[in-house]
């Protein structure tokens, strides 16, 4: 995982795609996507139709994580720190990604980094005994990061491996209830290791590299995760007070809090 985008729209034109009804329409010359089904994404109308993964208007920008941690009941501060990663992360655009345009499905704006789906893919393979009895394909786990938060989809699925979302699709880390519950999870996992500082700079820094926190070679991101909480309109000194607390709660449960679908009373998961 690293940060999506800095400035989600200063990205290199030539290392930029959007992925659109199956064909790639590239500002660089990069071809030969691949067409996903939108029944990849485990959404149907109810009677088995497939329906296209798109959002409502109100489901992007700076409000959508505070909104969504509001409406599960979790605590302001939990909000404040997600919507600080995802800013940084995504540019509060639950559908962008980092990683390898061909695997990526209809519909999401990619930066290519062909580093970002090698480290996918090598998440994948270290967990994918996990995975084995699920229907998807290898290459499904492997396109790179992407959601709210640059999401490996093996890191995020790997945190529901105990519940019946082990073996959602990997492009659920697109959808924002998915992608806010795994991010709950995955910042109490890096702020219980003993490397972890307590302050909120070790806790972004874990997101991106635990080795980054461990060593604290972080320096040089501290001026831009300062401007980032000034366009939270929060202090620069943010991101040298504390942390949230992360208490570990019933992931599953948190996941329909946020308005989750998967998983519930007679609707598929994969």
């Amino acid at each position: 995982m690293s940060d999506l985008w800095a400035s989600p729209w200063t990205w290199g034109a030539a290392a930029t795609v959007v992925v659109a009804s199956g064909v790639g329409v590239a500002l660089g010359a990069l071809s030969g996507r691949k067409k996903y089904s939108t029944e990849d994404f485990g959404r149907t109308d109810g009677e088995g139709d497939a329906q296209p993964f798109e959002l409502p208007e109100d489901a992007k920008g700076r409000d959508l994580v505070p909104r969504r941690c509001a409406q599960a009941g979790l605590p302001d501060d939990v909000a404040t720190f997600l919507n600080f990663v995802a800013l940084g992360e995504a540019g509060w655009n639950p559908l962008v990604a980092l990683g390898d345009p061909s695997l990526v499905p209809d519909g999401i704006k990619v930066r290519v980094d062909m580093n970002e789906a090698a480290g996918a893919r090598r998440a994948y393979e270290r967990r994918a005994d996990i995975f084995a009895d699920c229907p998807h394909s290898p290459q499904d786990y492997q396109f790179g990061s992407g959601g709210l938060f640059g999401a490996l989809p093996a890191y995020w699925l790997y945190h529901f491996r105990n519940t019946p979302l082990r073996c959602a699709s990997p492009f659920e880390v697109f959808d924002p209830a998915f992608a806010v519950a795994g991010a709950y999870s995955f910042a109490r996992g890096v702020s219980l290791h003993p490397a972890f500082e307590g302050n909120v700079r070790s806790l972004r820094a874990g997101w991106g590299s635990l080795k980054r926190m461990v060593d604290r070679s972080y320096d040089g991101k501290l001026a831009k995760w300062r401007r980032q909480a000034r366009t939270l309109g929060l202090p620069e000194s943010y991101i040298d007070g504390p942390a949230p607390e992360f208490p570990k709660l019933d992931l599953l449960e948190l996941y329909h809090r946020l308005g989750g679908e998967l998983a519930r009373s007679g609707k598929a998961v994969a």
